[in-house]
């Protein structure tokens, strides 16, 4: 798909942290909840250095410092290092208010962010086109990768183009794919997903350069209840003209044993092969 640059629009930054902190990778989540904290503790041990007041540490000591506000912003308190000034106790009561606000919402992101059902649904990535009971047709699969089954499955396709008017104004406009099938009550392996080039689809005529001229972008779009969390899943894929194949077929990847148990060998369900087709014209 084609890279898309951004002008005149600015980042929120701290004014939208929370959907900052829900969609960052759980590894650059844990690495700026430990950024925190550990600024935390260098703004209140310079305080608790500068305030003093602290008995069990060395004066002068900012590491003793720094490690009582370790214990104090985790509400740890071993009882060796304790205020005794008025100052250094404001401070103490500060940072443990601190603290335990801090804990309520790391907690809440985390538990947010690992509670979230996610969907399993692996797209093919590529996208074929070839002729199906003599006619050119758009397919891609999708298969489930949990061990599960997904209730009230529904897949929608959507192919985007820019439209010139009138006064030479681009459009960017968005048409509904009909599909052979888009829902499927129960979709436990995987789903072949049609969409048939007629003379009223948006794709007939067109073969790859004039699809990458016109700036069609096919979304394709995943809905269903997971049966195991008993909730809504979502997911989406995006394909550009450089992952569509004209002329190919998808390899089979799901085989039935002598036993009657079926097989699905994920290792080549991105794979195609070539064939003889017609492009609609």
């Amino acid at each position: 798909m084609r890279a898309i640059e951004r002008r005149g629009v600015s980042r929120r930054g701290l004014s939208d942290i929370y959907h900052t902190l829900m969609t960052v990778r759980l590894s650059a989540l844990a690495g700026i909840l430990a950024a925190a904290f550990l600024a935390l503790n260098i703004v209140f041990a310079s305080a608790f250095y500068v305030a003093g007041g602290l008995a069990g540490v060395r004066a002068g000591s900012w590491a003793g410092a720094f490690f009582f506000s370790v214990q104090s912003l985790s509400t740890t308190g071993y009882g060796a290092i304790y205020p005794v000034s008025i100052a250094a106790n404001l401070l103490a009561s500060l940072e443990i208010m601190t603290g335990l606000l801090g804990t309520a919402i790391a907690t809440g992101i985390i538990f947010a962010r690992l509670s979230r059902p996610r969907a399993r649904v692996l797209f093919s990535k590529v996208i074929i086109v070839r002729t199906y009971q003599g006619t050119p047709t758009l397919m891609f699969r999708i298969v489930n990768e949990r061990r599960n089954q997904i209730a009230e499955a529904m897949m929608s396709v959507t192919i985007t183009h820019d439209e010139i008017d009138e006064d030479g104004s681009v459009l960017r406009r968005m048409v509904s794919l009909h599909l052979e099938r888009d829902r499927s009550p129960v979709f436990a392996l995987s789903w072949l997903v049609m969409h048939k080039i007629t003379a009223g689809s948006p794709l007939f005529g067109k073969d790859v350069s004039e699809i990458a001229a016109d700036g069609n972008v096919i979304i394709c779009s995943f809905t269903g209840i997971d049966d195991t969390l008993n909730a809504s899943i979502y997911a989406r894929h995006v394909y550009g003209a450089e992952d569509l194949r004209f002329g190919h077929r998808f390899v089979d990847v799901v085989e039935r044993r002598p036993n009657g148990d079926l097989s699905i060998d994920y290792g080549r369900f991105h794979d195609t092969r070539a064939e003889e087709i017609s492009t609609g014209r």
